[in-house]
């Protein structure tokens, strides 16, 4: 199976070998740990789950429930619809051993919606399809008036 990330909801960013997903509808977001991250990135290279799982079990001191922890780990990523099925096998999984062994084997997905509000209030969800980000707030200094004279004459 291959997956990508689901990008109609999800846009991520892996800093510091550590994955974080928002879910752009809801400002709930999803930090993945060290092994979680390494899993993740070969996914949306296009690496299937077979290859993936194949890697971790040719580690040494991969623990014989690898199965498991594995496919629960994907389930929560879809669960979430933090990824979706889709792309291509097209790679060999590349996962570094002494991350997997710094993490025990374990693969984790954790959910945070202590910066929802933060998140939800942020201008990018005033993005317009037609004329894109419009502010519409007294905060950058016009009024709602102001800025609807302000996008009349930029359309002239």
């Amino acid at each position: 199976m291959n997956y990508v990330l689901n990008e109609e909801k999800m846009f991520a960013d892996v800093t510091d070998g550590i994955a974080i997903i928002i879910n752009s509808e809801t400002g709930i977001y999803y930090g993945l740990n060290g092994l979680g991250t390494a899993i993740y990135e070969n996914m949306v290279k296009g690496v299937s789950t077979d290859k993936i799982l194949n890697a971790l079990k040719a580690m040494v001191g991969c623990p014989a429930d690898v199965d498991e922890k594995f496919n629960n780990f994907v389930k929560t990523m879809v669960d979430f619809e933090l990824i979706v099925e889709g792309g291509e096998d097209s790679a060999d999984a590349e996962i570094d051993e002494n991350v997997a062994k710094e993490d025990s084997f374990e693969m984790d997905v954790r959910e945070y919606n202590d910066a929802q509000e933060l998140l939800l209030a942020d201008p990018i969800h005033e993005v317009k399809e037609e004329s894109g980000w419009t502010p519409e707030k007294d905060s950058i200094g016009y009024t709602k008036e102001e800025t609807a004279q302000r996008e009349e004459k930029s359309e002239e």
